[in-house]
């Protein structure tokens, strides 16, 4: 069933459905939230996320979780979806939600949105690897060239230091960037710049590469 309805769902509805999740809602919801212009199409297109895994779809409602938007997002990926038409579709708040959850899914701890006083600094996602913590900032919403990678990267290092002073109970950090859009250097100062597209490989890897990578330990 699902290689029949593959023909008509493109990436650009992959997108548009986005716009809908996570959420319980009717069918008719569905389509005005997704801005489907015919009923037919979004039932073809609940029905490919369904044979996928993606969604709870009765007769008339269908549920959607967070997972399932995350599921959604890496399926648009994969079929070749505009990183820049699927940027300008997620909040900043669903990129920091889809990085969290590749990180809980390689079997790491996370935190979202931490903030300390004194000095005032928020950090997007903390995975934790043992005591090692990784900070990671998230950049979904432009392109970024060397200049902003630069201030990107002495900034988290900043944070980085200010963490590991207020967390007694971690023993090293590293300052990670994490970006929607690719970027053409895999470091900065030994800083790691990630594509979303790639984080889950790093995740699983980079302790095998620690002597390649900024690590911030306690003295």
């Amino acid at each position: 069933m699902t290689d029949n309805i593959k023909v008509s769902i493109n990436d650009g509805l992959l997108v548009k459905s986005l716009l809908a999740m996570p959420n319980n809602l009717s069918i008719g919801k569905f389509q005005e939230l997704s801005q489907i212009r015919s009923r037919t199409t979004a039932k073809e297109l609940l029905n490919y996320l369904r044979e996928l895994g993606i969604g709870n779809l009765s007769e008339d409602y269908v549920f959607f979780s967070e997972k399932d938007k995350l599921d959604t997002i890496l399926l648009a990926m994969k079929l070749g979806c505009d990183p820049e038409d699927l940027s300008r579709n997620l909040h900043w708040n669903d990129f920091e939600l889809f990085t969290s959850l590749l990180i809980e899914s390689v079997g790491y701890n996370y935190e979202r949105n931490v903030v300390f006083k004194n000095p005032r600094i928020q950090i997007d996602v903390i995975g934790f690897y043992h005591k090692i913590a990784m900070l990671i900032d998230c950049k979904h919403w432009m392109k970024i060239g060397n200049l902003n990678v630069l201030t990107f990267c002495m900034n988290q290092t900043k944070r980085a230091r200010i963490f590991l002073d207020k967390r007694k109970e971690v023993e090293a950090v590293i300052p990670i960037i994490v970006t929607f859009h690719e970027y053409k250097y895999d470091y900065s100062n030994r800083i790691p710049i990630v594509p979303i597209s790639r984080f889950k490989q790093f995740l699983q890897n980079f302790p095998f590469y620690l002597d390649k990578l900024e690590l911030i330990q306690r003295k």
